[in-house]
């Protein structure tokens, strides 16, 4: 057994743990608050100190007297990693650039099947903290800068999860933006900031995934650190969002212990630190209320009236592999692609030449607690080039010749190169370099550079496949090569996804779920970031983390309010390497705004945007039609435009649909901070006005528009 940066278990047989011979309880017809309150009575001050700490770093303690078993975690979002081998699905950002609820849902259902059969009843996701920062370490295990977005898969996912019986623990609550000393930095914003930016994937999640379990952060908010932040556990989660679930705190990130308690922590993870018997020396009460959401969750979700293992349930299987191809498929973003360079070309006699650090050892996820190590197949670039030129991959190519290029430092590979008909170069970074505990860099390492400057100048054929968590700095090589691809870490069928895309087998759908930079300073968010941000040592990571008494906390300031990722870029004007949503087709589409279904609405009123979308290509492909809503006049200042609704269209050649996008009260809405009176400052306004409606392929290119008024 060994375990990950962050403290979580990386390896643990459960079959040799306790409970799992356990059946469920008998049938019971009192609703789950009756029976946990029936378990409340009977437990000692000892037990329920137990069962409100972490057991075994991934486990709720069993209570032996009272009949029920330990209750098992796992790591999650692309896989639960925690126990064994398993099917690595893409990175959240991978199924974010799929800009597709339903392959959330897809990838959710047999992640949740597979935990199902490891006798796992909660995964420890998804993460939906908002991509501020281009170069976090755990970007990747988000669903990118817009909380719209974020929120509506966050949703799928948890619905999907719950369908199979398993509990997410969406996190981290809140506004954990950077791995750069998470445990020492204090996000400062504003409230509207936090409540418009930073906390509506979260409340989506609750409102509409019914998620049963939230993850506090690291970090402190405002000062306050997340873990005894009473403000976000209590009074916007519960009370004004109306969560009934538990909330468990990340791995080592309690600073104190009636803290927490007053709160609204219900579990400390991995094991009891700050809740001991020792340190607990009353609040009988508040243990009575964190046991109680336990205990009320867990049998809300029949995890008490069923095996710890789902024998139906299938761990692994090709049905797995198959929903992971797709969401892969799906998650790749075509960037860049002038003179036809792709699909690469085929027939006998053609030679492609591969080359760059990913190319053998393909990245399949970023590292920390979302990395799998033990997948259950995974397949190289080389592999998945190799079998889609001899037609093992559905394609229709015959006697394409691919060829690995390990160095350029002799002749003969440089010669291959310059003969061949096509270049491939896997650049990126791996689950070393972009990792949970630290951040990365914002450019590509120096080596990676030179090799697509040397590429490029032998054969102006290339194509440039990337794999990050977000947003990369390219400007420096960019005009050097004719093809762009962004991968985004997606799971242990990377090759052969990335090779079906490449050949043309399937037809690029993917859109950028955030904004990629021209230059690092155009990103007004890292104004109070670190000057050598990428940086790391083992003080930093390692002495003070969870120990308040060693380094202070320092704060950095969120100074760009609303203006994060394209919010910023369309308002101020600054034109981006690639904007948020975008991404290309072998085929080619026009969006249309056909009517909305009202010229005039009230603040109470949802809006449906009925669009037309064509394929005017030759080739059959998906569009995802984004609408954005523009306040043509405001009290307060707003972003230029926002996302509100998106709709992932599938058309053969030729083919034209009518897509209904319906747009919620909420899109019309802003927060202000004065509104509410004293009892609860604050509300969200939809102020009276006019509205344009704007449709389009990438916050860039709107393709067609309309205006709605809004009354009072």
């Amino acid at each position: 057994m060994s375990s990950s940066p962050d403290g979580h278990q990386s390896e643990m047989n459960l079959a040799s743990v306790e409970d799992t011979d356990f059946q469920g309880l008998p049938p019971d017809s009192r609703t789950p608050g009756e029976r946990a309150e029936e378990v409340l009575s009977s437990m000692s001050l000892e037990e329920k100190l137990g069962f409100v700490t972490g057991y075994k770093s991934l486990a709720i303690r069993a209570l032996p007297r009272q009949g029920l078993p330990s209750v098992w975690m796992s790591d999650a979002s692309s896989g639960p990693r925690s126990f064994g081998a398993a099917t690595a699905f893409p990175s959240s950002i991978a199924m974010a650039a799929s800009w597709n609820h339903e392959i959330a849902t897809l990838a959710a259902d047999h992640i949740a099947e597979s935990a199902r059969a490891k006798g796992i009843s909660i995964l420890l996701g998804p993460g939906v903290n908002i991509a501020r920062i281009p170069t976090c370490g755990r970007n990747f295990e988000y669903f990118g800068e817009d909380p719209f977005l974020a929120g509506t898969l966050a949703a799928a996912y948890v619905k999907a999860c719950t369908r199979r019986g398993v509990i997410c623990t969406v996190k981290h609550l809140a506004v954990n933006n950077s791995e750069y000393d998470r445990h020492k930095v204090s996000s400062d914003l504003s409230e509207r900031t936090l409540r418009e930016i930073y906390l509506p994937a979260f409340e989506m999640a609750v409102k509409e995934g019914k998620t049963r379990g939230i993850m506090s952060s690291y970090n402190p908010v405002n000062g306050v650190w997340a873990s005894e932040n009473r403000k976000l556990l209590t009074q916007i989660l519960r009370d004004e969002w109306g969560f009934d679930g538990f909330v468990v705190s990340d791995w080592n990130s309690l600073y104190s212990t009636v803290g927490p308690m007053k709160a609204g922590l219900d579990i400390e993870m991995p094991a009891a630190k700050w809740l001991t018997p020792e340190k607990v020396k009353d609040g009988e009460d508040d243990l009575d209320r964190m046991a109680g959401n336990i205990l009320r969750t867990l049998f809300a979700a029949g995890i008490y009236d069923r095996p710890v293992k789902d024998s139906q349930a299938r761990e692994f299987h090709t049905d797995h592999n198959d929903a992971a191809l797709k969401a892969a498929r799906e998650g790749i973003v075509l960037l860049k692609n002038e003179g036809g360079t792709l699909p690469l070309p085929q027939g006998d006699g053609i030679t492609i030449a591969l080359c760059g650090p990913l190319a053998v050892e393909s990245s399949t996820l970023g590292g920390g607690s979302c990395h799998i190590a033990r997948t259950t197949g995974t397949v190289s670039l080389f592999e998945g080039l190799k079998a889609a030129a001899s037609g093992n991959a559905d394609a229709d190519t015959v006697a394409v010749k691919i060829v690995y290029v390990q160095s350029l430092n002799n002749p003969g590979s440089r010669k291959i190169l310059r003969e061949a008909d096509a270049v491939v170069i896997a650049c990126g970074f791996n689950y070393q370099t972009e990792s949970e505990l630290y951040d990365r860099p914002w450019r590509l390492p120096p080596s990676q550079r030179r090799l697509i400057h040397r590429v490029s100048r032998l054969n102006s054929r290339c194509a440039v496949i990337l794999t990050a968590g977000g947003g990369v700095e390219t400007e420096s090589w960019i005009d050097e090569v004719p093809a762009l691809l962004h991968g985004m870490y997606l799971g242990q069928t990377v090759g052969r996804a990335t090779a079906e895309i490449l050949f043309g087998i399937v037809n690029p759908s993917g859109k950028l779920p955030f904004t990629m930079a021209r230059h690092w300073k155009d990103i007004p968010s890292v104004k109070n970031y670190p000057k050598r941000y990428w940086t790391t040592n083992a003080r930093r990571i390692a002495l003070g983390q969870g120990n308040p008494s060693l380094r202070k906390i320092r704060h950095w300031q969120y100074e760009e309010g609303l203006m994060v990722g394209y919010r910023h870029f369309d308002t101020a004007g600054v034109e981006p390497a690639f904007p948020f949503g975008f991404g290309l087709s072998y085929t080619s589409f026009a969006i249309e705004v056909l009517r909305l279904s009202a010229k005039t609405i009230v603040p109470e009123d949802s809006l449906d945007v009925i669009v037309k979308v064509e394929n005017t290509g030759k080739r059959a492909g998906s569009e995802v039609v984004q609408v954005y809503v523009a306040d043509t006049e405001s009290r307060l200042p707003r972003p230029k435009k926002e996302l509100k609704g998106f709709a992932k269209v599938e058309l053969e050649p030729g083919e034209a649909v009518e897509t209904t996008i319906r747009l919620n009260p909420r899109a019309f809405c802003y927060w202000d901070s004065e509104a509410g009176g004293t009892d609860s400052p604050g509300a969200w306004v939809a102020e009276p006005g006019e509205f344009r409606i704007l449709v389009g392929r990438n916050s860039g290119l709107i393709e067609s528009e309309n205006k709605v008024r809004l009354s009072r």
